[in-house]
């Protein structure tokens, strides 16, 4: 459905680069079959290594989560890695969400990068967790931040919105083209992270509105693993390429 273009959050497989390295696991991971990966941290590697090693596992650095105080600390030296290693956009993993004025405080601080992110060579967005699908009026908290800082794309994913109860379908159509990637994350019954292929998210119609509505990246990430890491990334990934 998505021809392959199917990324890998480096989140997804954390305790294993603890524990194997950053080569060994992004070599597993390439084995795969993703095209690409989402960085969650380095593993001490500075950015030519870090390049030479996205060469050899045939791997493009599709995007990166930096944390909300370290870009606006270490800007230049986030986007001078990010330049070495050619990573098509920066995203935001979290920020303070708790009520009204932390949305427009997280709003104006994300206003503020928007455009120098921008001028540095990078799309720029946000990602939700479960505290941006609240309300503190007619509509969700992220569509507040999304309302004062027009600049700044979304990354949905789908496990968390869903899990609030927002129907990701219809979001991603109301919000084109804003919404430019895709958390593909699957829930079960109880909200807990599974397998892609043994939850409740119809990742059929969802990629499907995400294609026709101008995403373009979508990022496979799972939190929980009932057996081997690999072994469940393998399977999402083989389910994915099925639908």
């Amino acid at each position: 459905m998505i021809n392959k273009n199917f990324a890998i959050q480096l989140y997804s497989v954390r305790f294993e680069i603890e524990r194997m390295g950053f080569p060994a696991a992004l070599q597993r991971l390439g084995g795969v079959g993703y095209s690409g990966v989402e960085f969650a941290g380095y593993g001490g590697l500075g950015a030519v290594e870090m390049r030479f090693l996205l060469q050899k596992t045939g791997l493009k650095p599709v995007g990166a989560h930096i944390g909300l105080d370290r870009l606006e600390e270490a800007f230049d030296e986030e986007t001078a890695y990010h330049k070495t290693l050619g990573t098509a956009y920066l995203i935001v993993p979290s920020a303070p969400f708790g009520g009204p004025e932390e949305v427009r405080q997280t709003a104006a601080r994300l206003a503020a990068l928007a455009p120098r992110v921008k001028d540095a060579g990078f799309a720029f967005a946000f990602h939700n967790h479960g505290v941006e699908f609240e309300r503190d009026g007619g509509q969700y908290r992220l569509e507040d931040m999304m309302e004062l800082a027009p600049e700044v794309d979304v990354q949905l994913d789908l496990y968390w919105a869903s899990r609030m109860g927002c129907d990701c379908a219809a979001f991603i159509e109301k919000h084109a083209p804003r919404v430019t990637s895709l958390h593909v994350k699957q829930m079960d019954a109880a909200g807990g992270c599974v397998d892609l292929g043994d939850g409740t998210l119809d990742f059929r119609k969802l990629i499907a509105t995400g294609l026709q509505n101008g995403v373009k990246t979508f990022i496979h990430e799972q939190e929980e693993f009932s057996g081997d890491p690999f072994e469940g990334l393998a399977n999402g990934f083989g389910h994915i390429m099925s639908l």
